[in-house]
């Protein structure tokens, strides 16, 4: 080691606070970056297990490929493992004490460890004689089978006869009272096992499902399979995996209604790709990495600020040494080798403590968020960290970066410095004609104190520039981060945000009276936390061409000179419709008088492939009347609904985005909806209308046995139940733990920005000790003194106040801009942070400055004045 960097070590010891403060800022930084680094490898790591635990660990599914040929697929070398399923179809149960869902799906898989169906008693098939049912099955059905039962399944194909021509019924149709079912063939089964099952329990509307093994060696011939593949080394191919599934794609043959043809239909596993980190919308993956990149800039600018301005404002203090350093011989390059030098003894120290706390601080947030996270994962083990050596490695090259960066103006600054102006100080301290004249109307405003203040701001400008650049890059810190959570949590708000419901039931059927009696008595049951009943009517809207939004004019073209759109009008039970109003303010009164009073829900959230955009789409006034139509078989039925109120928030019915931007939302009350329905003439009702009673519940098994015998008592109406609980309930945990890290980043920023000003303000006052200490000796009373600093303090709030603000304007619309690539909505500004960062600027500056004037107090001025160091 050379005389300097002994001497510069021997400095660092000298001046321990400076040294700790900045080791410190630098700790801060390192584990920063190493907690957002551990939080994509862990959350990513656990988007994965989710989704394998959700839907399998599978990549590609190729659809209806001829028997024949499923084993050019599975052959391939970059195939892993693969699964071949075979549909069975609908086979009737005779006995289920459920009369909505009178039928099992079956489908048999050559290999359940691509999917994600576990065993909860009992074993999985291996045989297509052996068979396992859902944990829904055992729970709702009533059928008491039980593993090791031998049973036997009668399958066929289900139809309805609609005006006298037989339509199929599929998977996805739910079960209609006069829909037929039509024998082919039985089989038997031994029942090995209960499975769970997320992704296909509830595929099938009208049935409940089970799974059977499959014998490669038995494949049939133009029948059609579909193979699922999990491919080698997928994460190294990125989008190729798209390009590899084409290929093996064309080179196999399709089977549909016994009809061949080339190539088959590919379906990807996107959410297991995506969170992969693959994906073949170029945006959002653009999005993704832009709003990475925000926040790692935000910490990294936050860092340099707070480790440059160490090296910065005890530079000064320094000068004096490098000086004498030039006077005996030290070269430009040795002087700013000794400020990189100090850079890197720092670095030494801060980066393996920061990588240890930023992984020990992580650890400690997965922890306390455990529960949160095993709930919505489904996973028993709690959250683990994930660190990977490429994460560890860019942490430690992106913080010898941050120290680069923080040490080289002072280091070029340093080598500058000259033996004279070392001794003069005039680097630190310059002065031209009229620097440091002051307006007379500080001093009569605030006195000779302030004035004094002011003229030591001016006359110390690498101080002063240097404290207020610190401020003002705290504010814009702590607003861009404010203003990308605000932005980040109503992008996630319009793409993700929970369903409002746990279990629905969707109600039609051609006798509207057993219709309105079956969703009253649902409306009785005991084990729902809330309760919401809906009538839906469909009309076309007539609209003319300056009564439709922008939104709506750029999307839709108008049919001489109007606009026809589509109108779901809603009804709610009287007391989800009176909450309602309560919701958005309006006085139930309003709605007495007119002829069917509508609130009309004006601004939706669409979606348009994998953009999210707020749209408005009627320019109507409050008390305009809409017009409304339905054509039937030659006769057309027209009434009116009169827009009672306007509102943007969405009523409990209503999904957090929708896909049509030609669907308009109107909310009436019962009575109101009931007022229509009398004015519809001849109209067959039931094609236009259907009912859904919404229940929120903690014991969704218990109220899915309440609503199974009441709906069975209306054998005339079709009823669906869609349990969405444990989906809900992700959604809702999901978004617990964004708001935890959004709010904790904001925290974590604002703490380091306040750092920031504590350290610049604080390392300046005790580098001022000696100037202090003069002016004590002069004459100046402890009283005038306090008012001098606090005086500064005001200036160097309201300089970086003046500078930060308009900056964060423009870094906040920055961020607007990034995350509006798939997600458009209104640009607005965070005015509560606005106001909480110009509050905090003067609290903290203030507090400081108290701090370090108590800290001051009763030195003694001799000692002060003799003393070299911090």
């Amino acid at each position: 080691m050379n005389i300097i960097n002994q001497l510069t070590l021997r400095y660092m010891k000298h001046n321990k606070s400076r040294t700790i403060v900045t080791i410190i800022g630098a700790v801060i930084s390192v584990a920063m970056l190493t907690a957002v680094f551990t939080i994509k490898a862990s959350f990513m790591d656990m988007m994965q297990r989710e989704a394998i635990a959700y839907s399998g660990k599978w990549h590609a599914a190729f659809l209806d490929v001829a028997g024949e040929d499923v084993d050019r697929i599975t052959n391939k070398a970059e195939i892993k493992g693969y699964d071949i399923e075979n549909e069975l179809g609908f086979a009737r149960l005779a006995n289920s004490k459920n009369s909505k869902k009178p039928y099992l799906y079956v489908t048999e898989h050559s290999n359940y460890d691509l999917l994600a169906v576990s065993t909860i008693e009992g074993r999985l098939p291996k045989t297509e004689d052996e068979l396992v049912i859902s944990k829904p099955f055992m729970q709702t059905s009533g059928v008491p089978w039980k593993v090791g039962d031998v049973i036997t399944l009668e399958f066929g194909e289900r139809s309805e006869i609609v005006e006298g021509v037989k339509m199929p019924l599929v998977r996805q149709d739910p079960y209609y009272s006069k829909e037929v079912f039509t024998s082919k063939n039985s089989k038997t089964y031994t029942i090995t096992g209960i499975v769970q099952a997320p992704a296909r329990e509830y595929d099938a509307a009208a049935a409940y499902r089970a799974f059977s093994g499959l014998s490669e060696n038995h494949l049939k011939t133009d029948s059609p399979y579909t193979v699922s593949v999990e491919y080698k080394d997928y994460k190294k191919w990125g989008t190729d995996v798209y390009q590899v599934s084409d290929n093996i794609a064309s080179n196999v043959h399709r089977v549909n209604d016994q009809v061949k043809s080339n190539g088959v239909k590919i379906e990807y596993h996107r959410n297991l790709l995506l969170y992969s980190g693959i994906s073949n919308d170029d945006r959002f993956v653009t999005t993704m990495y832009l709003a990475i990149i925000t926040i790692g800039t935000i910490i990294m600018i936050g860092s340099i600020s707070l480790i440059y301005n160490a090296f910065a404002i005890s530079l000064s203090e320094r000068s004096r040494a490098l000086g004498m350093l030039s006077s005996v011989g030290a070269t430009k390059q040795q002087k700013r080798a000794s400020v990189f030098f100090e850079a890197t003894v720092i670095g030494l120290f801060a980066i393996p403590v920061g990588l240890l706390f930023g992984s020990l601080g992580i650890g400690v947030t997965f922890e306390l968020l455990s529960p949160f996270i095993q709930r919505m994962f489904s996973v028993s083990e709690p959250i683990r960290i994930v660190i990977e050596p490429f994460s560890v490695i860019a942490v430690i090259l992106v913080s010898i970066l941050t120290l680069f960066i923080s040490a080289w103006l002072p280091a070029v600054r340093a080598s500058r410095i000259t033996t004279i102006s070392a001794i003069r100080q005039n680097k630190d301290i310059e002065m031209k004609s009229n620097d440091v004249r002051t307006s007379k109307v500080t001093r009569r405003w605030f006195g000779f104190e302030a004035e004094l203040g002011l003229k030591n701001i001016k006359r110390n400008k690498h101080h002063y520039r240097t404290t207020v650049f610190s401020l003002a890059i705290s504010v814009i810190l702590f607003l861009a981060a404010s203003s990308f959570s605000l932005y980040l949590d109503k992008s996630y708000n319009m793409a993700q945000a929970p369903v409002p419901y746990d279990v629905a039931v969707y109600v039609s059927g051609d006798d509207l009276a057993e219709v309105k009696s079956l969703t009253n008595e649902l409306m009785t049951v005991k084990h729902a936390t809330s309760k919401v009943k809906t009538q839906k009517f469909t009309a076309a809207l007539n609209l003319k061409e300056n009564q439709v939004a922008m939104d709506i004019a750029k999307r839709l073209a108008p049919y001489e000179g109007a606009y026809t759109l589509n109108a779901n009008i809603v009804s709610l039970d009287d007391t989800s419709f009176t909450l309602y109003l309560q919701t958005i303010g309006i006085d139930n009164n309003k709605f007495e008088g007119a002829n069917i009073p509508a609130v009309l829900v004006n601004q939706f959230t669409l979606k348009e492939k994998r953009i999210f955009t707020d749209i408005t789409q009627l320019t109507v006034n409050e008390g305009t009347e809409l017009s409304f139509s339905i054509n039937e078989n030659g006769s057309e039925a027209k009434w009116n609904i009169q827009i009672t109120s306007i509102t943007d928030k969405r009523p409990p019915f209503m999904h957090h985005y929708q896909e049509d931007p030609s669907l308009v939302t109107l909310v009436v009350s019962e009575h109101g909806f009931d007022s229509m329905l009398q004015q519809m003439g001849n109209v067959h009702l039931p094609n236009y209308m259907n009912s859904e009673v919404q229940f929120t519940t903690e014991q969704s098994a218990a109220l899915e046995n309440e609503i199974v015998p009441i709906t069975n008592g209306y054998p005339s109406v079709n009823a669906f139940t869609n349990n969405l609980i444990e989906q809900r309930q992700s959604e809702l945990d999901r978004a617990t733990v964004i708001s935890v890290f959004l709010y904790g980043f904001v925290i974590l920023i604002g703490l380091i920005c306040t750092a920031t000003i504590i350290n610049t303000i604080s390392t300046g006052m005790a580098l001022r000790k000696r100037e202090f200490a003069m002016l004590t000796s002069v004459g100046m009373t402890p009283k005038s003194m306090k008012r001098m600093i606090r005086c500064e303090g005001l200036f160097y709030a309201m300089k970086s106040l003046l500078y930060g603000l308009p900056i964060s304007l423009g870094v906040i619309y920055l961020i607007y801009k990034i995350l509006s690539r798939n997600f458009s909505f209104d640009f607005t500004l965070p005015w509560l942070d606005i106001t909480l960062a110009v509050v905090g600027v003067f609290f903290i500056v203030g507090l400081t400055i108290l701090y370090a004037t108590r800290k001051q107090s009763g030195q003694n001025i001799v000692e002060t004045l003799k003393n070299e160091n911090i």
